[in-house]
């Protein structure tokens, strides 16, 4: 492609580059560029690409915001903003021609996409996922990465889905990607935001930050139609500040203040929920094998996105039956002990949701096997520690991706915020996890959270083959 056609829609500054010349690839990394490629300069954490352009031995031109002494370049304001569109513009805009749903939330950004897409493949839509838990096109797993991936990956997989006649694309929008302008100019059909509470603030410093990234979505009209959940303190904040807004068309769900999709007669119990929805005075019964307030709220948001797309209440309401739980988002596993839950929660908010949801069809014991993750947000490790015993008759703590931290001094950090005397710390999981497995007793609840559906953990630089399903197929009874 011509490196003109590859900058369309890009803010220039200035040049030395021939326009005309043909561009062979886009590379983000210095030891892969070669001759005819425009290498585009990101400045990161811990590293600037424009530091490793004199390494560079061919023929290439660099896309920066910082002119070099040297070489051919196009110097423009914003490298990411310009890595995004060249992105897009490297895959002919696959977009065009799809409808773009994104999920931004804290928690239930997953299962809510899940939810989406399987209402809408119910209902005879082409559609394409991408998440945390993998990218699918048609519903066939075809990778997985980064929750939102690098804009060249994100715009391939959007040419493979166009090019597979997908009609709706549903993506989970992370706070990084929104920071990093991974999405460029693409502007959403459907954003939903499901809430905000503390995470990442090892990356953006404080809640503040890290709140208003997730609210800039919006608020920068990267949207058409924004649903908003009214019961979450962000999402009241930001329905006040889209008030009035031509822009953007705004609707609300939730269960304790006035919302557009709504839920009453909540009855939770050991098969699930039970719920009468009102989305936009179009009442829906809802029966579904999912467990928790949570999933009501995860579930109310993918029926909302769903109405507003067109899908008619009547076929939202036996999607919603056959919607399954996603693996390890509160997978419920059955033994002859007891009951052993599996979920991702990592957050303080989602641990307090998963456990008040697990209290609620506990018999006996309620136990909790959790770790924190190194490098990562310190300040909710005693948060944690402080929800489990809240909820739980028993923790043991043990080790959760501690990368290059010591897994003993992320527990003992963990263990100021706990005030009950029954804890025990086994930093080794596997080991921790066969424990737990060996202290249940009839009517006993044991949790596993933290890893959900990861298949490995982190330590020193190492991805070590891991798994909590295979913990407890090996040993459960």
């Amino acid at each position: 492609m011509k490196l003109e056609n590859l900058l369309y829609g890009v803010e220039i500054q200035k040049t030395n580059a021939d326009l005309s010349a043909e561009i062979k690839e886009i590379k983000i990394d210095s030891r892969k560029v070669e001759d005819s490629d425009l290498f585009v300069c990101l400045e990161g954490v811990n590293d600037d690409g424009n530091n490793h352009l004199c390494e560079i031995d061919c023929d290439f031109i660099a896309l920066t915001q910082k002119e070099p002494e040297s070489g051919k370049y196009v110097l423009v304001t914003d490298a990411r903003k310009a890595y995004a569109q060249v992105c897009q513009n490297r895959f002919l805009r696959p977009m065009e021609g799809m409808k773009f749903i994104a999920v931004v939330g804290t928690n239930g950004k997953t299962s809510t996409a899940h939810y989406i897409d399987s209402v809408l493949t119910f209902a005879g839509v082409k559609t394409g996922l991408i998440g945390t838990e993998g990218h699918y096109i048609l519903g066939e797993k075809v990778g997985q990465s980064l929750t939102t991936p690098d804009p060249y990956e994100l715009n391939e997989l959007f040419f493979k889905m166009r090019t597979r006649g997908v009609e709706v694309v549903i993506a989970e929008v992370s706070a990084h990607a929104i920071y990093l302008e991974k999405l460029g100019d693409l502007k959403a059909d459907v954003a939903i935001l499901t809430n905000v509470s503390q995470d990442h603030l090892d990356y953006f410093k404080d809640f503040s930050n890290y709140q208003s990234v997730k609210m800039s979505y919006f608020e920068n009209g990267n949207a058409k139609t924004a649903i908003v959940n009214v019961d979450d303190e962000s999402g009241r904040i930001l329905l006040s500040r889209l008030e009035g807004r031509k822009d953007i068309k705004t609707l609300s769900y939730g269960l304790y203040n006035p919302a557009d999709c709504f839920a009453v007669n909540v009855v939770e119990d050991i098969d699930g929920v039970k719920f009468v929805a009102n989305i936009n005075d179009e009442i829906i019964d809802v029966k579904s094998s999912l467990f928790g307030e949570f999933n009501v709220y995860n579930l109310l948001g993918a029926m909302s996105v769903a109405y507003e797309l067109g899908i008619d209440g009547e076929t939202i309401m036996h999607a919603v039956r056959k919607i399954k739980a996603v693996k390890g988002r509160f997978s419920v596993l059955h033994t002859e002990k007891g009951t052993i839950i599996v979920d991702f929660a990592h957050t303080p908010e989602g641990l307090k949701n998963l456990l008040s949801t697990a209290r609620t069809i506990t018999k006996s014991r309620l136990i909790t096997l959790f770790g924190c993750g190194g490098e990562r947000d310190k300040t909710k490790r005693a948060a944690m520690g402080k929800i489990a015993s809240k909820y739980s008759d028993y923790i043991i703590l043990t080790s959760d991706n501690p990368r290059s931290e010591d897994a003993f001094d992320i527990i003992k950090q963990i263990e100021w915020g706990v005030t009950i005397k029954d804890v025990k710390c086994i930093v080794d999981r596997p080991e921790a996890v066969r424990f737990a497995l060996s202290e249940m007793e009839e009517g006993d609840t044991l949790v596993l959270a933290g890893k959900g559906n990861e298949n490995y953990l982190e330590i020193k630089g190492k991805k070590i083959p891991y798994s909590d399903f295979d913990m407890i197929a090996r040993y459960a009874r």
